[in-house]
């Protein structure tokens, strides 16, 4: 059974990575299309509800890609996230 994280990657940068140095890799690449994924999960979900909730709901993700995600592409994630954010409303 395939990593659920791999999966996951797999729908958002169209390839789902072999192992964890694969996934760390892609998201170095383009931390950008991760927030963006990010994002869109968010704005799509009921328990989002404004800013605040948007920010709890990024920091649970990140916590679930912990191993995947570096404190550099982690800090990009963050910053675009809070772009898109700010052009919600």
């Amino acid at each position: 059974m395939s990593d659920m994280r791999f999966v996951q990657f797999g729908r958002i940068y169209g390839v789902e990575p072999s192992d964890e140095f694969e996934a760390r890799a892609l998201v170095s690449r383009d931390a950008v299309r991760l927030a963006n994924a990010l994002f869109a999960e968010a704005a799509d979900s009921d328990d989002v509800t404004g800013a605040a909730s948007a920010r709890v709901y990024l920091e649970e993700r990140l916590a679930y890609f912990a191993a995947l995600v570096d404190v550099v592409a982690g800090e990009a994630v963050r910053s675009r996230f809070e772009e898109r954010l700010a052009a919600w409303g």
